[in-house]
């Protein structure tokens, strides 16, 4: 499951990335900065025991026996403590000297074959390891050579080393999350183009002719943006085309469904009732699908007030609605997103179908809080819950006495969605129906 996560999301891929790559070179840094450290640990040690060497060189002499000898002893109180750690050894051609830390130790005297002060790293004479500093020297004018010596215990280097890794690594730790936050910060600052544009691409739908302002974009991205426009652009022209096919076909069926029509009238009343119900459908169908066709995606908005105040003036004049008063609470500057043509057969159904069935008085109300919204109230009789989605099929008919096809809300609901809106049935405060149309916010990086 963690491996698909991983794989399906780009987010936490490059966090992961991320921290993988932060947390190794945080690592390697860790161990270079021990060994730049121990390093230099170790070019301070030896430079103290050359300073060490220098002093025993200063006071060493050769007796008459061949046997080195110091004219004064170092001054380091550590010389004269048994295993303290820190030694020196003179050995010459006839024997040695060693300091009193020595004690019975061995202490490893390389022959060195120049002049200068030679250092490496051996077995203690009482620890594990040990860094020494050897030279070779003539104290006296007879040649003889002896070679100088001093040590020290690596121990306390090593312990240093030790305690300088454990403060590094909590610190490297904690800037390990530091960084890592930085990280998700970059990765979320980075991909927030991604989501502009997924949230874009939910509003795309309220309008078929918008795009997505490529301008608006950041170079990396744009490729992107131009596809989706492209595959917009694509299916808009498919749109039209089958639009186009649905109304010449539609065209093609409507002269022959009146011609059957009128040939109607010569059949007998029973058999002649029954086709022409059934034809009624078959018109009906025709009639909504040339409407439907007829509605393009240009000017993908209309002024509200002005289609509602043309629709009550229409739907008053037929037998039905001269019965009813139509109240209209629509704000001057609201619109919605369709073309003029597909509003008035949209919100055209909706307040024909309330006049049919109320009792005195039809509402349509529309407001843009918390999102875009149309409702059309009557206080007619109402459509039981468990009906209501029959009500929303094609060629459903809940009142078997109305001279309608039983299309109104259905064309309603498609001419709706087909808008990026919603279509719902709800109980009115008065006991009638509520039809309400709903859209979402419009985005504001869409471009026609």
């Amino acid at each position: 499951m963690q491996t698909r996560a991983l794989t399906q999301s780009l987010h936490l891929r490059l966090l992961v990335f991320a921290g993988g790559a932060i947390a190794l070179a945080l690592a390697m840094a860790w161990a270079m900065l021990g060994i730049l450290f121990e390093r230099h640990a170790e070019r301070q040690l030896r430079s103290e025991l050359e300073r060490h060497g220098l002093s025993l060189i200063a006071a060493a002499t050769i007796d008459p026996n061949g046997i080195p000898a110091l004219t004064r002893q170092p001054s380091d109180p550590r010389f004269a403590r048994p295993a303290s750690g820190l030694y020196w050894l003179l050995k010459g051609p006839n024997g040695e000297l060693r300091s009193r830390s020595l004690w019975d130790g061995q202490l490893n005297s390389p022959v060195v074959n120049r002049g200068a002060w030679q250092a490496i790293k051996s077995a203690g004479p009482f620890e594990a390891s040990v860094m020494s500093v050897t030279r070779k020297i003539k104290p006296s004018s007879n040649g003889e050579i002896v070679n100088v010596t001093v040590a020290a215990d690596r121990a306390p280097l090593t312990k240093a080393r030790r305690e300088f890794e454990r403060e590094t690594g909590i610190f490297l730790s904690l800037l390990w999350l530091l960084l890592a936050a930085a990280a998700w910060f970059q990765v979320r600052m980075g991909l927030r183009p991604l989501t502009a544009i997924s949230n874009e691409l939910d509003h795309m739908s309220q309008a078929a002719d918008a795009r997505l302002e490529v301008s608006a974009h950041p170079l990396e991205v744009r490729p992107l943006t131009e596809a989706i426009n492209k595959v917009a652009n694509q299916r808009a022209d498919d749109i039209l085309r089958a639009r186009q096919r649905a109304q010449d076909l539609a065209h093609a069926l409507k002269t022959p469904l009146t011609a059957l029509r009128l040939q109607m009238g010569a059949l007998p009343t029973d058999l002649a009732n029954d086709m022409i119900r059934s034809l009624s459908l078959v018109s009906g169908a025709v009639e909504s699908e040339l409407a439907r066709a007829g509605v393009t995606s240009v000017g993908s908005q209309v002024a509200l007030e002005s289609v509602v105040d043309r629709l009550i003036a229409v739907v008053s004049r037929t037998p039905s609605g001269a019965r009813i008063k139509f109240h209209a609470d629509i704000p001057a500057d609201l619109y919605v997103p369709m073309p003029e043509a597909a509003a008035l057969e949209a919100i055209g159904a909706l307040i024909e179908n309330a006049s049919r069935f109320a009792r005195s008085t039809v509402i349509i109300a529309a407001g843009a809080m918390p999102t875009l919204w149309v409702t059309v109230t009557d206080n007619g009789p109402g459509i039981p819950a468990d009906l209501r989605q029959a009500a929303l099929t094609r060629g459903s008919r809940l009142d078997e006495r109305s001279g309608s096809h039983g299309l109104g809300l259905a064309i309603a609901q498609d001419l709706v969605i087909a808008k990026g809106g919603a279509l719902d049935l709800e109980d009115a405060p008065s006991g009638g129906l509520t039809v309400r149309i709903q859209w979402p916010a419009v985005s504001k990086g869409l471009q026609r």
